[in-house]
């Protein structure tokens, strides 16, 4: 990246976001870290939240929205069974959206992946099902998350092919040891910590990152770079 570059730049693409472009995609869209979304409206309502930015062309930030309402719709069941409560403040929201077309069809896509019967045959008790979620969709909006917390730390971008190591952990116990270090020597974030917070710190040429959603699950990340940055405008 160069020191010269003028304005800002996308943290998604790593290109100059310019002024008036010609293109209306190349406009500059300023993303919430996380999705603004991941807040349920009850909660914004209720809390002042100065919900953080990150600079990203308009095409840019579109191209993962129907990723991020697949995250946010997917996971609430996970988040109902760790944190009922949270999952209760997350279904009223998914329930005032259900006017909106792509809600009710989001659902529908993710109630044809739901059963009463392992993949490996096995039938499970009454009231119990098994979902198959699509990994890949949630893993890229992990990784989108993670390379927005790296640009408030002013790594401006990072591809997100830097990523090599990436861990879903529902509890604490799966999280390796590398990440509990981490825990211990990196402070916590968070602009509202029962949605989301995380950790982050940067050693020998490695970008270090957990991210706790809904006080629920975790994301654990690792990023090859250097700490070389430029500054957001």
């Amino acid at each position: 990246m160069e020191e010269d570059c003028k304005g800002p730049v996308c943290y998604l693409c790593g290109e100059s976001i310019e002024d008036s472009p010609e293109d209306t995609g190349l406009e500059l869209s300023m993303d919430h870290v996380p999705p603004r979304q991941f807040y349920p409206k009850a909660i914004r309502q209720q809390e002042d939240l100065n919900l953080e930015l990150a600079p990203s062309h308009k095409k840019c930030n579109e191209d993962y929205r129907k990723d991020e309402e697949y995250f946010y719709h997917s996971l609430y069941p996970l988040v109902a069974e760790n944190n009922p409560s949270m999952g209760q403040i997350i279904l009223q929201d998914l329930g005032r959206r259900t006017h909106k077309p792509q809600t009710p069809a989001m659902i529908r896509k993710i109630l044809k992946n739901v059963s009463g019967v392992t993949q490996g045959g096995i039938l499970l008790p009454p009231g119990k099902i098994v979902c198959s979620l699509d990994e890949l969709r949630l893993q890229r909006i992990a990784i989108k998350i993670a390379r927005g917390v790296l640009a408030l730390n002013d790594i401006v971008y990072i591809s997100e092919s830097n990523c090599f190591d990436l861990r879903f952990c529902e509890n604490e116990s799966e999280v390796i040891e590398l990440y509990r270090t981490l825990w211990k020597i990196s402070p916590v974030y968070a602009v509202y910590q029962k949605v989301f917070s995380h950790k982050y710190f940067y050693l020998d040429n490695v970008h270090y990152l957990c991210l706790l959603f809904w006080g629920s699950f975790m994301y654990c990340l690792c990023f090859k770079g250097n700490p070389a940055s430029q500054t957001i405008l």
